[in-house]
């Protein structure tokens, strides 16, 4: 059963080993290694023979500088304190949930999109909070959804990366659902991205309810970009986007000969800021978040290694 939604564009995971990815080279703008959770005795991980292999599907940073953690295979949340260590875990009603986000820093918000099909909200100590069913208006099914948004209104699903739906307002109360276009972002407006089909990605930038945006712009790597892994608005109003550059052999059957992401930083006027390489890319256990962006701005990132799973910092705090 695949629970991971990793994105823009194809699913599949571009010729990765099963388990882990090795260490890579440092990238130009190297981020830092906040914490490592060891594999099995901290981080769970699945090596599917007949099903899927999975680890940690998703994680959310915290106002107080640390960060959530779902360990799904332990049917559990971790909480980590500023400093990365593990200061607390949320035992989980089952293993099926595959998204986690925070909202204001008291409240985890759960999703389950495949078999209970619902989202939970509930207080940092494990208590319920709110439970809402995925289907009604603007969501046809749980596997429709594309992201788990936490927005200072309210909980907000993404749904076949083209529109958003309120499902829980700013006090965690089911009601009635709104729909708009893209991700909802600061100003009433909302952040719309797309593979343009030609290697490229385009970015817009408009109404919440305005089928043509404001302004748009393409971007292009140094090899075509086959996904985009992650992209939002921190509170200064920059736009982050994780785009995952492929390189490929040019004969059948085409596999890649090279990968990586480029993480691009953008100002409110859609013009480029910043650029890196990052040389961490997904592996072969599934994962649906493996970016986010802290409440304070800094671009966060869950990695599978080696020794464990990875949480880098890559800083970027909004001024």
């Amino acid at each position: 059963m695949r629970r991971a939604i990793l994105a823009l564009g194809t699913w599949a995971v571009l010729g990765c080993d099963p388990a882990v990815a090795p260490a890579p080279a440092a990238a130009p703008d190297a981020p830092r290694t906040w914490a490592v959770l060891p594999w099995d005795s901290i981080a769970g991980r699945v090596i599917g023979r007949e099903s899927s292999s999975e680890g940690p599907a998703a994680f959310a940073p915290l106002p107080d500088g640390g960060l959530l953690v779902l360990d799904q295979v332990h049917e559990r949340v971790l909480r980590l304190d500023p400093s990365g260590t593990l200061a607390g875990t949320v035992a989980l009603p089952g293993r099926t949930f595959d998204d986690v986000e925070q909202f204001e820093g008291r409240a985890m918000i759960l999703l389950d999109r495949l078999v209970t099909t619902r989202v939970l909200a509930l207080d940092l100590d494990g208590n319920p909070l709110a439970e809402v069913p995925l289907v009604g208006r603007g969501v046809e099914r749980g596997g429709a959804v594309t992201a788990l948004l936490a927005r200072p209104d309210g909980v907000w699903l993404e749904v076949h990366h083209r529109h958003s739906v309120r499902v829980l307002d700013r006090d965690l109360r089911p009601g009635e659902r709104q729909v708009v276009l893209g991700r909802p972002i600061d100003g009433a407006r909302s952040l719309r991205a797309a593979l343009d089909g030609r290697g490229g990605a385009r970015v817009s930038i408009g109404g919440r309810v305005d089928r043509t945006p404001e302004r748009s712009v393409s971007l292009k790597g140094g090899a075509p970009i086959e996904r985009i892994v992650w992209f939002d608005a921190d509170p200064a109003g920059r736009l982050h986007v994780v785009l995952h550059e492929v390189e490929r052999s040019t004969t059948p059957p085409w596999r890649p000969s090279g990968e990586r992401y480029a993480m691009v930083v953008l100002d409110e006027d859609l013009r480029e800021l910043r650029r890196a390489e990052i040389p961490w890319v997904a592996t072969g256990l599934e994962q649906s978040v493996e970016f986010r962006l802290g409440p304070d701005g800094r671009l966060w990132q869950m990695a599978f290694a080696e020794d464990g799973v990875r949480l880098l910092d890559w800083g970027g705090r909004a001024p």
